[in-house]
């Protein structure tokens, strides 16, 4: 009895020992335990997963991998070479970079580095994908995709919704401060026209605020009519507004913010009974002429629209030039 217990118990350490999924030629060799259970669990995940050998040859695709790319489940062969896989998913019209040896060299060079990475990849069809390559000790790798897309989309609305006003759709003070700070210290110089809107208060008064609204959505559409790539029109609070003119010659500001305020002028249709009329006052500081820092140049900006505004004058240099006239360069 002791003897047959014996053997009983070394069948059962031996068992213990048994590894719980081993690799056997390509693909996991399902085991009477978890090796099946295993497979499953990878074929649940959302992500996609490959796992290939030293030599560069696919051991297991999990569903999530042929699910993004939209493969039946003999396509991902194992066996395959990763420059194959990348072929045929660049024959499917799924990578946006269609040339197969390039994405596969780059794969390479990360690869060589023996550390995990990330980059993202961008399909043919918009969609945008996470690729982690996590190195193995005995040389083979793991690929890892990720559909990051609806992600990336979030986090552009928050950063998009985060610098710009949610009413007009332009960028807001912090935005445009920033900008400003950097045209302001570049080379080219820049020029910012502050912006205040005369007879907004009295259209939301006797229209109301959708009215009101409205009237300041289409003062944004005005404002970005001509601007240059660079240029930047702003909404900083309440009717007041900004133009950043990025690198424009000093010779031609002057006209700009005259042609910007008989723009601004003309009649708005807000759905009221008749079209309404608003005016708006200007104040223009340049830079390097009035000064090389953002702060200061909305300082001098914003003094002469308010004396624009109590001189009934609709564009206004820094007070400390003419009237209506452009400084001397």
């Amino acid at each position: 009895m002791k003897a047959r217990a014996g053997r009983v118990s070394a069948r059962l350490e031996r068992h213990e020992r048994a590894p719980i999924a081993a690799s056997g030629g390509y693909g996991f060799r399902r085991d009477r335990r978890l090796g099946a259970r295993i497979v499953r669990a990878l074929d649940s995940l959302p992500h996609g997963f490959c796992l290939f050998d030293a030599g560069d040859c696919l051991v297991f695709a999990n569903a999530g991998y042929r699910r993004i790319f939209g493969q039946t489940e003999g396509q991902a062969r194992p066996g395959m070479h990763a420059r194959t896989l990348i072929a045929l998913n660049t024959a499917r019209g799924l990578k946006a970079e269609r040339d197969p040896a390039r994405i596969w060299a780059e794969r390479r060079r990360i690869l060589a580095r023996r550390d995990p990475e990330t980059v993202l990849q961008t399909l043919s069809d918009g969609r945008q994908l996470a690729l982690t390559l996590q190195p193995q000790p005995d040389g083979g790798w793991v690929a890892l995709y990720e559909d990051v897309t609806e992600r990336r989309r979030t986090e552009a609305l928050l950063r998009h919704r985060a610098d710009h006003d949610p009413l007009t759709g332009l960028p807001n003070r912090s935005l445009f401060e920033t900008r400003l700070d950097r045209a302001a210290a570049g080379p080219g110089g820049c020029a910012l026209l502050c912006i205040d809107l005369d007879g907004f208060k009295p259209v939301n008064d006797v229209y109301g605020h959708a009215a009101g609204d409205a009237l300041l959505r289409q003062v944004a559409e005005r404002l970005r009519e001509g601007l240059g790539d660079r240029d930047t029109a702003s909404r900083l609070g309440g009717d007041e507004f900004a133009l950043l003119l990025d690198d424009a010659p000093l010779a031609t500001v002057l006209d700009s913010a005259h042609r910007i305020h008989r723009r601004l002028t003309e009649p708005y249709d807000i759905g009221a009974d008749r079209p309404v009329l608003i005016g708006a006052a200007i104040g223009i500081a340049c830079a390097p002429v009035h000064a090389a820092q953002g702060q200061i140049l909305v300082t001098q900006a914003d003094a002469a629209m308010y004396q624009a505004k109590r001189l009934g004058h609709p564009c206004l240099w820094d007070a400390s030039l003419r009237l209506g006239s452009a400084p001397a360069s």
